[in-house]
């Protein structure tokens, strides 16, 4: 202690000095801790109000995966009426073009997903989704051929290719983990909806009538998309840390500064340890690659994502919306009302939907996962026996009733299981410091599937039957969901830095 005012004077002084230095140094120094304080900003203070938020921003992103399903329900309804029109001249060949080609610009769409995605945002994905999609639509209402008719879906096709994951990953990280399985499966219900509602006016109406009213939904979204904030780990990811505050206090109020620390101290941390970039030798980035490739956390997430992509597209809710009129003939009999049956099985899908977000909030991925796809198998293996059945004349006649309950089975199990689980772990599992160039390839072999599902699908019919066809179905859908459930691991609950992909077995 000091014992008179002269040393208590020179023990101040010396302190003082210390801290100026420390705080010159601190300008140098490393910080991974930070704490965020709650800014003034108006954030929500009951549960009510921050579902009342996700539901705005949620409800833009889900209508532009809306559009995946306006699209391909719109073929199943735009075929039979150019069938029966004797100008555009539409044969089974084009008919397969129609019907395949957005899967092939969905690849080219997919091509450029990462750099929009990375460098501008997953907002901005999704406008640009919707202004290419507005292109679409307009060549289809005025295409006085159906060369224009093909170039609509062409561009649509790349539409579908932008959004195709960026929606789920921004749901996943606007949305609190409690309430984000919810709200991703909210993208299977609107998928849902978009089928019924092309399917419902394509009953009616003509088909340019039909894609006048899906553009009108299409600018609707643009509007949504336009007045939600960009995702705040894509903020956080830019630097922008006072900005990524604001919107993620904005979405989820004050309750979970946890999870914002988390994310920031990570981000901070991966900045000032990363090393200045330079130019590279070609060897030197094929080196890199390798490295990248090994990492379990770039290989096992991707894997895992491939193998959800292939129970998604082979689980049969795609294949029902385009193909609806060869299907419901040929198991319940060509006399069969295929418009009000498209229009029932697309309001089932809507109720099973409704029970999907509750369904997924409640129980565990992998455990609905296993238990819904599976019964989509024993589905298809069933449909597949019956018609065999009946192409043996071991069953004489058709029975309408059996045909109709195994379609809407078929389809409940779809819109429960495959498609909205597919929809939620996309958005979970990805890590933050790939989850572009994952993306891409993710959506690269979708587009694939898609191609190859809808290009082959008519002559599998031809050559096999529809008893063939789904049996192969069946079995790649079997082989898609072990492989994923074998390695992912459970995601309920969990923030997405908590999330880690782990072998469950050696």
């Amino acid at each position: 202690m000091a014992k008179s005012p002269e040393d208590l004077n020179t023990t101040l002084n010396n302190l003082n000095i210390a801290f100026q230095q420390a705080d010159f140094k601190t300008n140098k120094t490393k910080i991974y801790n930070v704490h965020v304080p709650p800014i003034p900003v108006q954030t929500k203070t009951t549960a009510l109000e921050v579902v009342d938020v996700y539901y705005l921003v949620t409800t833009g992103v889900s209508l532009c995966m809306m559009e995946h399903s306006l699209v391909m329900s719109f073929t199943g309804i735009l075929l039979p009426q150019l069938r029966k029109d004797t100008y555009m001249n539409v044969n089974e060949r084009m008919e397969s073009w129609i019907a395949s080609i957005g899967g092939i610009s969905l690849f080219l769409g997919a091509l450029t997903t990462t750099f929009i995605m990375s460098r501008f945002g997953r907002r901005k994905v999704n406008l640009l989704c919707t202004i290419i999609m507005v292109v679409g639509w307009l060549s289809i209402i005025l295409a006085p051929d159906i060369n224009t008719i093909l170039f609509g879906r062409f561009t649509q096709g790349i539409a579908l290719g932008i959004s195709s994951l960026s929606a789920s990953i921004l749901i996943g990280e606007y949305c609190s983990p409690k309430y984000r399985g919810g709200f991703l499966t909210k993208v299977s219900l609107t998928i849902s909806i978009g089928s019924l509602i092309s399917h419902t006016l394509g009953s009616f109406l003509s088909w340019r009538s039909t894609a006048a009213i899906c553009l009108g939904i299409t600018f609707i979204d643009l509007i949504l998309i336009y007045i939600s904030p960009e995702s705040p780990m894509f903020l956080a990811t830019r630097g922008k840390y006072n900005e990524c505050k604001k919107v993620f206090h904005w979405l989820r109020g004050l309750k979970e500064n946890e999870e914002l620390e988390a994310m920031m101290n990570a981000e901070i941390s991966r900045k000032e340890t990363a090393k200045p970039p330079k130019t590279k030798q070609f060897a030197n980035k094929i080196s890199d690659m390798i490295v990248t490739m090994k990492d379990p956390q770039f290989f096992k997430p991707l894997f895992v994502m491939l193998h959800l992509d292939i129970v998604n597209i082979w689980s049969g809710g795609m294949m029902m919306d385009v193909y609806a009129n060869r299907i419901y003939q040929k198991l319940m009999g060509n006399d069969t009302d295929v418009a009000s049956t498209i229009i029932t099985v697309d309001c089932v899908k809507i109720v099973a939907s409704l029970c999907a977000v509750f369904i997924h909030t409640k129980f565990k991925r992998r455990s609905m996962l296993i238990l819904l796809v599976s019964l989509n198998v024993i589905t298809y293996f069933l449909i597949a026996g019956s018609c065999f059945l009946m192409d043996k004349g071991v069953i004489f006649f058709k029975n309408p009733l059996i045909g109709f309950l195994f379609v809407n089975f078929h389809a409940i199990i779809s819109a429960v299981g495959a498609v909205p689980l597919a929809n939620i772990l996309a958005g979970e599992i990805l890590p933050l410091r790939y989850k572009a160039i994952e993306s891409m390839i993710s959506i690269l072999f979708l587009s694939v599937n898609v191609t190859i599902k809808m290009k082959t699908l008519p002559y599998l019919f031809s050559y096999i039957g529809l008893s063939g066809a789904y049996c192969f179905y069946g079995l790649i859908l079997a082989y898609g969901m072990i492989v994923a459930t074998v390695i992912m691991p459970e995601t309920k609950g969990k923030s997405l830095q908590e999330i880690r992909i782990e072998p469950h077995i050696s």
